[in-house]
């Protein structure tokens, strides 16, 4: 069983690298939101009024070098997040402050959002929240608890989703979102049209694996090595296939999370 100092620890370390390399990939397309760029500040304007908006924070012209500023904060307390050997008060300053400026990023860039932002500013409100209280307060595992519960409520949510689809049924729905121009991938997409019973295989495994992965709290030890050694692989494979990198680290930090807690439900 994890304690919950280093069930904390790991899941900060996991998402640390994720939050680094999402802001290190931002950082070298932010030229787009410049004067010239495909995301400048009227294009911006017209994107928050068509969304009913309000514009009161939105960065002005000179907005790239506030994003940049925010970015390269992002990075320093990604790196400070993954460094060990620090108090937990400094943890959970790097937590907020990396929180705080994804809720302004979300503000400032109204595109490109996927589940795996989400989950990871669950994931930060819920360190942040375990490392400011004291090891010896009773609700310093809550954040723990928080994730977990996150985290297995979007597997399931996301199974049903998937098993109400009919494409996703009859197994035609990788070959498709393989087919895109966003998400696709050529030589996965012709294996899938040359066996569509793979499709149909694959399809309906990552269905099962997610309905049935909130079983995982109080599966038995092998089993729920088995859920989440699947659960790692299906993001690994989406990140390969499909380019959702930043969904591998996301969900598999909060595997420390759920450890934890299958130990606290099974008194281990």
């Amino acid at each position: 069983m994890l304690t919950i100092e280093s069930a904390a620890r790991i899941t900060a370390v996991i998402v640390g690298i994720g939050i680094l390399q999402g802001s290190l990939q931002l950082l070298l397309s932010l030229k787009e939101f410049g004067s010239s760029g495909l995301f400048d500040w009227n294009s911006r304007q017209i994107l928050a009024r068509s969304q009913r908006a309000s514009r009161g924070w939105m960065v002005g012209h000179s907005g790239s070098v506030w994003l940049r500023i925010v970015v390269i904060a992002r990075i320093v307390c990604s790196i400070a997040l993954i460094t060990p050997f620090q108090s937990n008060l400094f943890y959970a300053s790097y937590a907020t402050i990396i929180l705080l400026s994804s809720l302004f990023l979300a503000y400032q860039i109204r595109y490109g959002k996927d589940g795996s932002n989400q989950i990871s500013f669950i994931i930060l409100a819920g360190l942040a929240f375990t490392f400011l209280l004291p090891t010896s307060s009773p609700f310093q595992a809550v954040g723990l608890y928080f994730i977990a519960a996150q985290a297995l409520l979007a597997y399931f949510a996301a199974g049903i989703s998937k098993i109400s689809n009919a494409q996703w049924r009859q197994g035609t729905a990788l070959q498709s979102i393989l087919n895109t121009a966003t998400y696709g991938h050529s030589t996965a997409a012709a294996v899938l049209r040359r066996r569509p019973w793979l499709g149909g295989f694959v399809g309906w495994s990552v269905i099962v694996v997610e309905i049935i992965f909130p079983v995982a709290l109080v599966a038995p030890p092998g089993v729920l090595v088995a859920l989440l050694f699947a659960g790692a692989m299906l993001h690994l494979g989406t990140a390969v296939l499909i380019g959702l990198d930043t969904f591998f680290w996301a969900f598999t930090a909060t595997f420390p999370a759920i450890i934890f807690v299958h130990g606290v439900l099974l008194g281990r």
